[in-house]
């Protein structure tokens, strides 16, 4: 850069510095005359006062002195670049975080601006809207159904616990000549299991039976379970029961399951419960077992 605008003639004429010059002077003018347009080695061959100075030098120190000049500056300049390239990854890394945040919550501006815009314009008439509701009402039973059913699940066995009379009983039972009770149990074993008593005389036949055979005290009832899908209630109901003939009494643990026809009243009334003790009670054996 130095030699630029210089005729050639003037430059291959330059008288050729001191004998004292640094090393480092003499390579960046080495460096700087090779980089321009040649002179002509013939120029500087001789007995021309540059042709020793604007030579690569000649002794071992020098060269590596020069070596270690320009590995230094090598490295520095790659050690630059690297850094540089760091810090362009880093905030290249953090537009890019960023960006998609931005672009998240844009879409979901999106998306809510349509859904707005969709309610508006999809309005429905009073009609329709009833028509829905029905059909709504005809997949999903309605809670007013659900706390029918509990609530006549609840009467019955309060009615069974309160010793109620055999009317109140049957009040909670369906008109329908489908309701049935039925004990779950060998027929052998007592007059009352393994059969199904159909109807409204059927179900005053399978209480009046209970009734004639056994008394009971202490009934109380818990863990009341409905499946509003199924129409039934199931509950757990505990008591002490006695066979009149024999005396025999026994503690006993039983499940009812209840099933209602669409006026929330009993269609079905089934019991599984300690159809041995029973027996035992029957013929007398139930305390001599013990």
């Amino acid at each position: 850069g130095q030699f630029k605008g210089i005729d050639r003639p003037t430059l291959c004429n330059t008288p050729a510095p001191s004998k004292g010059a640094n090393v480092v002077q003499m390579e960046k003018i080495y460096n700087d005359f090779r980089t321009i347009s040649d002179c002509g080695e013939d120029s500087i061959e001789g007995d021309h006062p540059l042709s020793n100075e604007l030579t690569p030098p000649k002794n071992q120190n020098d060269v590596e002195r020069t070596n270690m000049v320009y590995g230094s500056i090598v490295t520095t300049t790659s050690e630059e670049k690297k850094n540089d390239t760091k810090l362009i990854n880093v905030i290249y890394g953090l537009l890019m975080h960023k960006m998609s945040i931005l672009v998240f919550w844009l879409a979901i501006v999106i998306i809510c601006s349509i859904g707005i815009l969709s309610s508006s314009n999809d309005s429905v008439s009073s009609d329709e809207a009833h028509q829905m509701y029905n059909r709504l009402g005809e997949i999903m039973p309605s809670k007013t159904y659900r706390d029918d059913i509990l609530s006549t699940a609840h009467s019955l066995c309060d009615a069974f616990a309160n010793k109620a009379p055999l009317n109140e009983v049957l009040d909670q039972f369906s008109t329908s000549d489908e309701v049935f009770c039925l004990e779950h149990g060998l027929q052998r074993l007592a007059p009352f299991l393994g059969r199904i008593f159909v109807g409204q005389e059927g179900v005053k036949q399978y209480f009046t039976i209970i009734s004639d055979l056994l008394s009971y005290d202490d009934m109380k009832f818990s863990d009341y379970i409905v499946d509003v899908d199924a129409s039934t209630v199931s509950v757990r109901g505990e008591a002490t029961f006695l066979w009149k003939s024999t005396g025999n009494s026994w503690e006993e643990v039983f499940t009812y399951r209840l099933r209602f026809d669409d006026e929330a009243k009993v269609l079905a009334y089934e019991v599984w419960a300690d159809s041995g003790a029973a027996f035992l009670a029957s013929k007398g054996l139930l305390h001599d077992e013990e």
